[in-house]
């Protein structure tokens, strides 16, 4: 693979100038309920859609019954690191044709955030490698939080069941083909972060850029990306510095029993993530509106009525499992605060709370 910041430089025409680096720096066990099933329709009977929405919602409370018992138990839950960056703004739901996506959002302080994702990889024919999408965000949070517990950018990926193992998946031919899917399109992917403090009297702001390849080289197997000659040295991938040190000083711990139960979800996972992470962010209960929110939670979908019901159903799903979020969904927003008796989804006593704060 040839190494991100290569390809960004044959690519400069995707970006502004101003970003463009320099050359020097460019070189327990899941619950299974019979209750939650999908029912599908018969061939030739009409599709009821309100039932098959019901069933699903079921079956998301029943996979996330084992972090409920869990929680109650006081037993510390196994957590996953996630990028702040791809909190604050998502990868696409749906795969897309575009290469270059921008998701705007603001922190607790009322600091602007701006990231822009880029496709920047081609395949041996020269047509471009999409823009990874859906359930690719779940193998890039595996992959970010083994560095951050490494403490290293290097992540070792010696075969395709190390992550699909850990994620609850068979080894299965289908299986192994959406990883490999996942790899090739994350593999060509780069982030532009832009944070913009608020202005003062002058309209003066600070403002912080970065231009931060996400996997600058990898040796992966031949499972994860069909190769002809063996692989020397440790298998795995490596994340380019500037992304490492991103992820070391924003990321949030997240229960992977919940994660790893959403993989298949992207935009429910990415709203859970969200609630999480903006309850315990608040200071008092905050407006935040549909539009901003579609601004950064990407969605084709501008109909108003149908992101209200699913981040309602978001916070009936996470009540199910933290009673104390105090969220709601209205006509103008998302009204969120912090939680009651300040009982977090994550237990204070867990030593890994303490990344919240960054």
């Amino acid at each position: 693979m040839d190494k991100v910041s290569q390809i960004i430089q044959e690519n400069a025409s995707l970006f502004p100038a101003e970003i463009l680096p320099s050359r020097k720096d460019a070189g327990t066990q899941s619950v299974k309920r019979g209750r939650a099933a999908k029912k599908k329709a018969k061939p030739g009977e009409p599709r009821n859609y309100e039932q098959e929405a019901e069933s699903a919602q079921l079956a998301l409370v029943d996979a996330l019954a084992d972090y409920t018992e869990l929680r109650r138990s006081g037993v510390s839950p196994q957590l996953v690191q996630i990028a702040q960056a791809l909190i604050f703004c998502g990868l696409p739901y749906r795969e897309t044709s575009e290469d270059r996506i921008s998701r705007v959002s603001r922190d607790r302080d009322g600091n602007d955030i701006r990231v822009t994702f880029y496709a920047l990889a081609s395949d041996k024919d020269g047509n471009r490698i999409p823009m990874p999408y859906g359930a690719d965000r779940t193998f890039l949070h595996w992959c970010i939080d083994k560095a951050i517990k490494l403490k290293s950018p290097f992540v070792p990926l010696e075969k395709a069941t190390d992550f699909l193992t850990e994620v609850g998946h068979s080894k299965s031919g289908q299986n192994v083909k959406r990883l490999r899917d996942a790899y090739r399109r994350l593999s060509g992917l780069t982030i532009f972060v832009e944070r913009y403090g608020k202005e003062n009297s002058d309209h003066e702001s600070d403002e912080d850029r970065s231009l931060l390849p996400i996997i600058e080289d990898s040796r992966v197997p031949a499972s994860i990306q069909p190769r002809v000659t063996p692989i020397t040295g440790p298998a795995g991938l490596r994340f380019g510095e500037k992304f490492f040190k991103e992820i070391n000083r924003h990321h949030v711990p997240f229960p992977w029993e919940i994660l790893r139960k959403l993989e298949q979800k992207p935009q429910m996972q990415d709203y859970i993530l969200f609630l999480h992470w903006r309850s315990y962010a608040a200071r008092t209960r905050t407006l935040i509106t549909w539009k901003q929110l579609r601004g950064q939670l990407w969605h084709a979908d501008s109909n108003t009525a149908r992101i209200r019901v699913r981040f309602d159903n978001a916070i009936k799903l996470l009540k199910g499992v933290w009673p104390e979020l105090s969220a709601e969904a209205t006509k103008k927003g998302l009204i969120i605060g912090p939680p009651a008796k300040g009982q977090h989804l994550i237990p204070s006593h867990n030593v890994e709370t303490k990344y919240l704060n960054g």
